[in-house]
């Protein structure tokens, strides 16, 4: 493939050599870009892409729901959403970059 037809994902995955972690914490943080802005359509789209990059035993857990932009489907998609994090916090053994911040005392 020509580098053109891949473009970001190209630059990204091949010659950094992302690991399965660090393509699902981009695909997080694209979720949750497109929520913040309220961009509806994107934000269910790269919720699905993000299903699409969740590991088997995990995937089965979590059907794509149907494209929905009303209130009611986005807090649908919404809740999905947090409940793959909290599975990807709790039943997985990912290892996903921490980051600490530094609090006074």
């Amino acid at each position: 493939m020509k580098n053109d037809e891949l473009g970001i994902y190209d630059e990204e995955t091949y010659t950094k050599g992302l690991s399965r972690e660090e393509t699902i914490e981009k695909q997080i943080r694209i979720c949750i870009y497109n929520y913040s802005l309220a961009n509806w359509d994107n934000f269910e789209y790269s919720l699905k892409a993000l299903i699409a990059l969740l590991p088997l035993e995990i995937r089965k857990r979590f059907p794509p729901l149907k494209h929905n932009t009303t209130a009611e489907g986005v807090e649908n998609h919404y809740t999905q959403f947090v409940k793959i994090q909290e599975t990807l916090e709790t039943d997985t053994n990912m290892v996903f970059k921490k980051k600490f911040i530094k609090t006074y005392e």
